[in-house]
């Protein structure tokens, strides 16, 4: 009969334990349950080799329904953890971020919420935000029917809008910063190149037409252009879903474009107005550099939606109803859905808003 590592040891764990009293047992014992409250009290769980255990929520943001949009892991009784342990248990989890959930730091504000990526703490981010919401709500932190709460981000606080239906959260809306329009490229041919397209296949209007699917544009429409609403993106328009689907990114090519313009290295954010089969305004891509495709991007929507609402990619009396359709190519559909506040040519407002829905739930021991 074969005996497994695990019950060697629990074998050799009771030969030691004979001929030790019941009493000294029963101290041990006492001692350790003494020291499991007192970790729980703090938010944590104690094994009996002292370890402590951090309850987590599991959920698909941007999605309705599980395994689609993008992965979250959301820590939701983290005290005691330390920034580089924060930071070893999102890599551990391998998903894009994790977030961390304390109580508030600043006045005006019902959490602190700590987001990780793989490699370091980030400011700000969309699907953690929205994610975030939900796995509170989840628990029972964010009571049925309560129509707002503040997270406090690295950005500073963030409003979260929220819609419920039958006790459940249904809906979640964050505020994003108002958009900051920074440099632009006119160079359709540049970015051709850096994406893997043809000049043709980058230009809206390359036979200056004032209409694309049936949306009058503005005279002045870049190539692309890098907008804030919280985290810096390019965003890239591109006139078909076809040319979404067959851009790849050059690293170099692309970093040479952004040297030549003065813009650092950003995230590409390709979109189109193209309708298809579904009923988005949008479909979108985040253009990787190698590795796993980014399912869903709600810090990159917001500024998406701000661009094709500047420049009328998007009539204006639809910039509040929004719906960018990402993660189709990687094989986990997202909507991520944006309101663009517009007066004229100027943002005003902006929200990303979306569903979640819980994949499990479980804990990490440290």
């Amino acid at each position: 009969m074969k005996v497994s590592r695990r019950e060697f040891g629990f074998a050799g764990f009771g030969a030691l334990m004979i001929g030790r009293s019941a009493e000294s047992l029963a101290l041990k014992a006492a001692g350790r349950s003494a020291e499991s409250l007192a970790l729980r009290a703090q938010g944590g769980s104690a094994s009996l080799s002292g370890e402590r255990s951090y309850r987590y929520v599991h959920l698909d943001v941007f999605t309705d329904r599980r395994l689609a949009g993008n992965q979250l892991l959301v820590f939701v009784d983290p005290a005691g953890l330390e920034t580089p342990t924060m930071q070893a248990m999102t890599k551990e989890s391998n998903y894009s971020e994790n977030t961390f959930v304390f109580p508030p730091e600043q006045s005006g504000t019902d959490y602190r919420v700590r987001i990780f990526t793989r490699t370091a703490e980030t400011p700000f981010a969309g699907h953690p935000t929205i994610g975030s919401a939900f796995a509170l709500a989840h628990v029972g932190r964010i009571k049925p029917g309560t129509s707002r709460v503040v997270f406090g981000l690295g950005v500073g606080p963030t409003p979260i809008d929220l819609e419920w239906a039958n006790g459940k959260l249904a809906f979640a809306w964050m505020t994003q910063l108002n958009p900051t329009f920074g440099k632009s490229i006119t160079d359709a041919n540049a970015l051709a190149a850096a994406t893997g397209l043809t000049g043709a296949a980058v230009r809206l209007n390359p036979d200056r037409a004032t209409t694309v699917h049936s949306v009058r544009l503005q005279p002045d429409v870049p190539a692309g252009q890098e907008v804030n609403c919280g985290s810096n993106f390019f965003i890239m328009p591109l006139p078909s879903r076809q040319a979404v689907d067959a851009a790849v990114l050059d690293r170099a090519r692309a970093d040479a474009v952004f040297a030549a313009a003065g813009i650092q290295r950003r995230g590409i954010y390709v979109f189109t107005t193209e309708r298809g089969q579904d009923d988005a305004t949008a479909y979108s891509r985040l253009l990787s550099a190698g590795g796993i495709e980014d399912p869903a991007t709600g810090s990159a929507a917001g500024p998406a939606g701000c661009f094709a609402a500047k420049y009328g990619l998007v009539p204006a009396d639809r910039a509040g109803s929004i719906v960018f359709l990402q993660g189709v190519l990687a094989g986990r559909p997202s909507r991520l859905h944006v309101k663009v506040g517009i007066s004229g040519s100027d943002v005003t407002s902006v929200k990303v808003g979306g569903a979640s829905v819980v994949v499990g739930e479980g804990s990490v021991s440290i």
